[in-house]
């Protein structure tokens, strides 16, 4: 053989050579595809995690933590608590202890699991648990951010033993597995340091826990801070694969991304940037959703927004689609409940409504001809006409000029509206020389020439009402017979209010072609003038607050942006010094609105930022607290819902996408289900970065030669 390769020229010996590679190449292809096909891969422990983030790593102690921040992405990793989060069944499971409800649902019992260690070797005990909720929580000098997320006040807790707690609530709770996520703090290192100044002890530099991860190292270089963590081998629960994780953390998104050649995962990805990240093929983006919303809270103590009328038409005058695009979101929201159907709760933007809505309150446009000038819109044959102030009247030809009047007064002030009531009465006056008045086509009988003011019954009974979107058009017939329209008025029963196509074509005609009006005042002079504040971060706020600016000045309202650093929008905040912000809320691990809308959350350093005050609405709080039934919770978020309608404590926007990017190298991650972003590590210990290929069983030689001919 080697004697007649040698005799083969230059040439032939180069095509063999060539031939031959080509054929080990394929050879090699053939065998890989079929390994990949009949094989199965295996975690396997060890490896390394390194994700860069951008921020500042403040205390890591799990009563300090805000929900979604670089510290509770560590506290997660580092410490348990007595139950945990599962993305998987998205229920509240064991963690260090078995847990039962009485059944009165009022006694929660815990009992530990066995040979629960601390990351020092010291075992894990009731005195741990009183110690952490009784103690630090319970103490009234404890200042720790978990307070925000959690009321703690109505329960006590009690040892029975070494390894067995009972909590005993007031009445009962079906939320209160939530309340027993929060890492447990060990008594051995911190029982002798009073509660008010844990947060600024030693020990959260270095924090000692007892979850899958112990803290290895904190070091800091140039403008980078390094945190190096270690697989805990005695940890109680499923342990994980991957030996280390390790975060760097940057000071800007910007200054993360230049590492990101660098990394396993980048923490979050701005939607500006995230092509540039694609561009690199070295990370896999991956997008999800968390129970959150951002919305535009409006201050309802403040004296201009007081008025709902001003409210109302701010919502109507708010393009949701338009900032929702521009920011590169899709999910628009209109209602902080996120358990319920958006699309039974949805507004449409119409400026003319919006102004419509401003018509009766003491906000009024200073010069009528400039009103004229600034709100002409053009008719078919290119005339400039006014549309009608009140947003329910369709403009027609009224030398009288009627139409600028509004006609209906209720229900709900004659604008639009929404009910869940099977019988409602509609009230208003009557322009001059009325003879008769019709709604729709019925005559009203009882209408007498020299009345001033009229009713009609509309009523399910009668069928006249009935269940989606009824409009019902008044007209009045003068001394001369002639028949005009002179209001109208849309009532969505049980249902949502919205726009027919047509509707809403020329609602988009009429937005588009809207211009700037001049600056709305009152009798004694005040101009309407809103403070809004926004924090610094995250840029897309003041992309918001911009396009409300030039949206609104389209109703006559002056905005005045204000962005602050964090420390000061915070003081702000708990100072309630503002009309309205643009701020995120998450509902958590229970979808509990209660933190964020119950009246006794209004006080300085709570989270119901609108101060919304309704007494109906905090007994449905309340009510959905105690429901585990969820067609009878879904009942009571609907009526929740109809009151907030009304009200407009808050102009709720959209429901963000977040994005991060990983390595195929990691395996196994899931994003599905997250109460928030440090839930990303809830299942930790399914994520792999080493692993091993095996031969699925019943695999042999006869299976290849049985695959290759398939192949053929």
């Amino acid at each position: 053989m080697i004697n007649r390769f040698g005799r083969l020229n230059k040439i032939e010996k180069i095509a063999v050579a060539f031939l031959g590679v080509l054929a080990l190449v394929t050879g090699f292809q053939i065998v890989h595809e079929f390994i990949l096909e009949h094989s199965e891969t295996f975690p396997e422990k060890g490896g390394l995690y390194v994700e860069a983030a951008s921020g500042k790593v403040e205390t890591i102690n799990p009563l300090f933590i805000h929900y979604g921040s670089l510290t509770h992405d560590l506290s997660l990793l580092i410490f348990s608590g007595l139950a945990k989060y599962d993305p998987k069944t998205q229920e509240i499971v064991p963690d260090l202890a078995d847990f039962k409800v009485s059944d009165d649902g009022k006694t929660y019992t815990y009992v530990l699991k066995d040979n629960v260690l601390w990351h020092d070797g010291q075992p894990v005990t009731a005195n741990d648990v009183i110690f952490t909720y009784q103690t630090v929580l319970g103490s009234p000098s404890f200042k720790g951010s978990i307070l925000n997320y959690n009321d703690f006040s109505g329960m006590k807790v009690f040892k029975v033993d070494n390894r067995t707690v009972k909590f005993a609530l007031e009445k009962p709770d079906s939320f209160f597995p939530v309340k027993t996520i929060i890492g447990i703090l060990p008594e051995h290192l911190l029982g002798s340091v009073p509660p008010e100044n844990i947060g600024q002890d030693p020990f959260n530099q270095s924090p000692i826990g007892s979850g899958p991860y112990r803290f290895g190292s904190m070091k800091t270089e140039d403008s980078m801070t390094e945190i190096t963590l270690q697989s805990f081998a005695d940890y109680i629960g499923k342990k994980p694969n991957i030996d280390t994780l390790q975060f760097r953390i940057y000071a800007t998104p910007e200054e993360a991304l230049k590492h990101q050649g660098e990394v396993d995962g980048l923490r979050t990805v701005p939607d500006e940037v995230a092509e540039k990240v694609l561009d690199k093929k070295h990370l896999n983006l991956i997008r999800y959703t968390l129970p959150q919303y951002v919305a535009i809270f409006l201050n309802t103590e403040s004296p201009i927004l007081k008025d709902k009328a001003v409210r109302f038409a701010l919502q109507l005058g708010t393009d949701k689609n338009a900032i929702a695009e521009a920011l590169g979101q899709s999910r628009i929201i209109d209602t902080p409940l996120l358990e319920i159907d958006q699309r039974n709760w949805v507004y449409q933007y119409s400026v003319t409504k919006a102004n419509g809505s401003l018509y009766d309150t003491q906000w009024q446009l200073p010069d009528s001809k400039k009103i004229e000038a600034s709100t002409a819109t053009k008719d078919k044959n290119g005339k400039e006409v006014t549309p009608a102030p009140k947003p329910t009247v369709t403009p027609v030809a009224d030398p009288d000029n009627t139409s600028a009047v509004t006609y209906i007064n209720g229900p709900n002030g004659g604008n639009d509206w929404e009910t869940s009531d099977t019988k409602v009465t509609l009230t208003g006056t009557v322009p001059p020389k009325t003879k008769s008045l019709f709604v729709d086509d019925y005559e009203l009988k009882k209408y007498v020439p020299g009345d001033t003011s009229w009713s009609y019954v509309a009523s399910q009974e009668f069928g006249n009402l009935k269940t989606g979107r009824n409009v019902f058009h008044v007209y009045a017939v003068d001394t001369s017979g002639v028949k005009k329209e002179i209001d109208a008025i849309t009532i969505a029963q049980g249902t949502s209010l919205e726009l027919t196509d047509k509707e809403l074509t020329k609602a988009k005609e009429e937005n588009a072609q809207a211009k700037e009006l001049p600056i709305r005042s009152n009798k004694d002079g005040q101009e309407l003038t809103l403070r809004l504040i926004i924090p610094e971060q995250p840029e897309a706020y003041g992309k918001i607050a911009a396009m409300l600016q030039t949206q609104w000045s389209k109703l006559g309202v002056r905005l005045l942006i204000e962005p602050l650093p964090n420390d000061l929008f915070q003081q702000r905040l708990s100072k309630r010094d503002y009309d309205l912000l643009i701020f995120g809320q998450n509902l958590g691990y229970n979808l509990d609105a209660y933190p964020y809308w119950h009246s006794s959350q209004a006080k300085a350093g709570g989270y119901n930022l609108s101060q919304f005050k309704n007494f109906v609405a905090d007994s449905l709080l309340e009510k959905a607290r105690l429901q585990k039934d969820l067609t009878q919770r879904q009942k009571t978020l609907e009526d929740l819902q109809e009151i907030m309608s009304k009200e407009v404590p808050a102009i709720f926007l959209y429901s963000p996408t977040y994005t991060t990017a990983f390595t195929d190298k990691i395996q196994n991650a899931t994003f599905d289900h997250l109460a928030t972003t440090s839930d990303r590590f809830a299942n930790i210990s399914d994520w792999y970065a080493e692993y091993a290929r095996k031969l699925k069983p019943g695999t042999t030689p006869l299976t290849f030669l049985t695959w290759i001919i398939r192949q053929f």
